[in-house]
């Protein structure tokens, strides 16, 4: 098939195959939870037209369900989060990533679970692709002219091999058991995908709070829990002030930033100060004021 035609017949084949979405939310997202992505089945980036969860409110954290057509294989995607009032915001990945459709492993009827913000996808297979692939066997004629099978009809009973020789089939009316921990043979079963990341050389600090005092300046600045040791932590961080400009580096992997440009005011450079909090898991950054006047803002 030409490159058009196979991706039409991938469309049309889509909208008969669907499968089940899973979305976990931490607090209220305060709009409607979407898969938006370059499929034409997710709006081909065109939010109004994304496929919409519904939330379930029996759950907690809450957790948004809905029936999604197949998608191309490795087709972009992300969640999203829409507004009353029609403003899209869609989830945070690192590195600005998107998620990808995984190219195998996902058929008909199987399940999708996420979480929003977190670029792991979790995959499980449908309870008729599971029972598929456990009555799947391999036919014994496939296997001849092979390096196994040559060794079985060389050595027979004394084949390395010997076992491969018993014939096994599942019969028609068995009843197969599925689940955690139990093996029932047949094809691997995608388990778990996720976005292929580039390690980045650095992390930037966004988030940040601020107080002014008669003579001083406070930036607080929080840290994700455990990024500072109990004990050391002070080795790990480096200060860096000119007279309206500060900017902080902690030497974690990867490293951590955070620089803050066009002070309010100038600062007394000599004077500046910090105090590294690792059991309240924060940096505080005390900036020395040049002239004692009030601070309405911290950045120009």
């Amino acid at each position: 098939l030409k490159p058009y035609r196979l991706k039409q017949f991938w469309r049309l084949h889509a909208l008969a195959m669907a499968m089940n979405v899973e979305v976990s939310f931490e607090g209220s997202p305060g709009g409607d939870v979407v898969v938006v992505g370059a499929d034409d089945v997710l709006g081909a980036w065109d939010a109004k037209k994304a496929a919409r969860l519904s939330r379930s409110q029996e759950e907690a954290p809450a957790v948004w369900r809905g029936s999604v057509a197949l998608p191309s294989p490795g087709a972009e995607f992300k969640l999203a989060i829409v507004r009353p009032s029609g403003e899209v915001e869609c989830e945070s990945l690192p590195n600005n990533g998107n998620r990808r459709f995984p190219s195998c492993g996902v058929h008909n009827g199987c399940t999708l679970r996420m979480h929003f913000g977190n670029p792991r996808v979790a995959v499980e297979a449908s309870a008729e692709q599971i029972e598929a692939n456990a009555r799947s066997v391999r036919r014994f004629e496939d296997r001849q002219g092979s390096a196994l099978q040559e060794n079985v009809d060389r050595k027979g009973e004394n084949a390395y091999y010997f076992a491969h020789t018993r014939s096994f089939e599942v019969p028609p009316d068995a009843k197969i058991i599925s689940g955690p921990g139990l093996i029932t043979g047949g094809a691997p079963v995608l388990l778990e995908a996720g976005v292929a990341l580039d390690v980045p050389e650095h992390i930037c600090l966004k988030e940040y709070s601020w107080s002014d005092s008669k003579d001083k300046v406070k930036v607080y600045v929080p840290l994700p829990e455990g990024l500072l040791p109990s004990d050391g932590a002070e080795g790990l961080v480096e200060f860096e002030y000119d007279a309206k400009r500060v900017a902080l580096t902690i030497n974690s992997s990867p490293k951590r930033k955070l620089q803050i440009d066009k002070l309010s005011e100038e600062i007394c450079v000599d004077k500046c100060g910090a105090r590294v909090e690792a059991h309240k898991n924060r940096i505080v950054l005390q900036l020395a004021k040049k002239r004692q006047t009030t601070w309405y803002n911290l950045t120009r």
